[in-house]
């Protein structure tokens, strides 16, 4: 990673909070920290999951107090470590929720797992969050799409998350298939209608 990243980061990470006394000058400062040595550890199975909020709650959590930006939390997704950009995304998820939002926190928890950074007995636990964290896309945000750098609409979030799925080895639920579209792509579709019930029950 070049120098001038990282010094962009932790400039964006400065978290810096100025509290002034009723009577008198007295102020407070709170300085940035680097998200790269945060290290990840199992709190809750639904932490980083929608509709869970159980990450504001976590002593392991950095973020838990402070707001994070659009920008700031796509710096973290690319230089902040899995672990810390987990934990920025599962609190940008707790206050916003959305597809974009669970499918990166997801990606944060398939990160995780794949490079072995929590202990033997916890790595199956972490992979079947992140096999729910895509699983609630499917069920909660069936709807949300990629958007490029220039705002412009790219792909539906399902297939994506349809995909991370089988790559972690799960089976996706509900009414999903994949089927090729018009250029021969893999598309996750609904073979039938959803229950509105069950996504109330799921999502609410």
């Amino acid at each position: 990673m070049c120098s001038s990243h990282i010094s962009r980061l932790f400039v964006v990470l400065s978290l810096f909070a100025v509290l002034a006394a009723a009577c008198g000058d007295t102020e407070e400062y709170r300085f940035g920290f680097n998200t790269t040595g945060v290290q990840f550890e199992l709190f809750s199975e639904t932490e980083g999951i929608h509709p869970s909020k159980v990450t504001l709650d976590n002593p392991r959590n950095p973020f838990r107090e402070f707001a994070i930006g659009e920008d700031t939390k796509f710096d973290i997704l690319d230089d902040g470590g899995n672990a810390g950009a987990f934990y920025a995304w599962a609190t940008v998820l707790a206050g916003q929720p959305t597809g974009e939002n669970q499918y990166y926190t997801a990606t944060k928890l398939r990160d995780i797992f794949f490079a072995n950074e929590v202990p033997q007995q916890d790595r199956q636990i972490v992979r079947q969050m992140a096999i729910n964290g895509f699983q609630r896309v499917l069920d909660c945000f069936p709807d949300s799409v990629f958007f490029d750098t220039t705002g412009t609409f790219s792909r539906r979030l399902a297939t994506p998350a349809y995909l991370e799925i089988l790559e972690l080895g799960g089976a996706p639920e509900g009414d999903w298939i994949l089927v090729e579209d018009s250029n021969e792509n893999p598309t996750a579709v609904r073979s039938t209608g959803f229950d509105t019930l069950a996504r109330e029950i799921l999502c609410f």
